[in-house]
């Protein structure tokens, strides 16, 4: 549960730094990711639920039209962390696409409450 906060916190922590200071997106979800990965690491429950929160950003980020900021959220630190070994990416490959499905149907419960 304090996992769903920290999340909303981050996300309006990058709100609040692209209204105020002017940042892309793109550049802000670089710092937004490496702090996720460092929370899930130190405090958190680990990489898969790391890879569940990049995946609904990702997925949001690319529904939003917000490339930079799609490409930004892509689960860089743990390759860096990994050595850049993917093979041992595989048994974590399932909470990325349980955080894919996640960010799909927060994407689409957004779109049926917006108005045309």
């Amino acid at each position: 549960m304090l996992d769903l906060f920290v999340g909303l916190g981050l996300f309006l922590l990058g709100v609040t730094v692209v209204h105020r200071l002017g940042w892309a997106w793109g550049v802000v979800g670089v710092w937004l990711n490496l702090l996720w990965f460092i929370y899930q690491n130190e405090l958190g429950q680990g990489w898969a639920f790391y890879l569940q929160g990049v995946g609904l950003a990702f997925v949001l980020a690319a529904g939003f039209r917000q490339y930079w900021m799609a490409w930004a959220v892509l689960p860089w630190p743990l390759l860096i962390a990994g050595r850049f070994e993917v093979q041992m990416l595989g048994p974590f490959l399932p909470a990325w696409g349980e955080g894919l499905i996640l960010g799909a149907v927060v994407y689409l419960l957004v779109g049926l409450f917006k108005r045309p």
